[in-house]
């Protein structure tokens, strides 16, 4: 008998699989516990012209516990480290509630591209830069995308 937490995953992979959010695809890399999501940058937002690749990884209590979610793309942003892909917690993790679903995060990742939170950055430098000095954040964020697109290429 599945638990219900497979029960929940395999409702939700379906769903996104027939009904996309935000234009995201989803697949199973190992299995239904470990995803692979493909978030092309929001329209109008600095992120526009990148393809981003995200892991997600569900606990066995899923719902009751979130995903673990990180960029394997390259990033260059004030609230994504850059050497792991890590996401601040403040996104979902720390306003997780079992009736979230997954799409719920990738509309929230995709709302993080169009607005950047300095309030807790991962990157203190970067928040700055996006504060303070935004042509070279956009500069520096252009050349971080060129290498973004040459790692998807690579891996498709």
């Amino acid at each position: 008998m599945a638990s219900k937490s497979s029960k929940r995953l395999n409702n939700e992979f379906k769903n996104l699989s027939t009904n996309p959010v935000c234009n995201a695809t989803v697949s199973q890399e190992g299995g239904l516990y470990k995803w692979k999501v493909v978030l092309p940058g929001p329209r109008g937002s600095a992120y526009e012209e990148g393809i981003f690749n995200l892991s997600f990884e569900f606990p066995d209590n899923y719902p009751f516990k979130c995903p673990e979610v990180k960029f394997i793309t390259p990033m260059y942003h004030p609230n994504i480290k850059k050497e792991t892909g890590e996401i601040c917690m403040d996104v979902f993790a720390n306003s997780w509630a079992p009736t979230q679903k997954v799409s719920d995060i990738i509309e929230k990742l995709a709302s993080l591209l169009v607005s950047p939170s300095t309030e807790s950055p991962l990157e203190g430098e970067i928040a700055q830069e996006f504060l303070k000095d935004h042509k070279k954040w956009e500069k520096k964020k252009l050349r971080r995308q060129i290498v973004e697109l040459k790692y998807y290429y690579l891996i498709i």
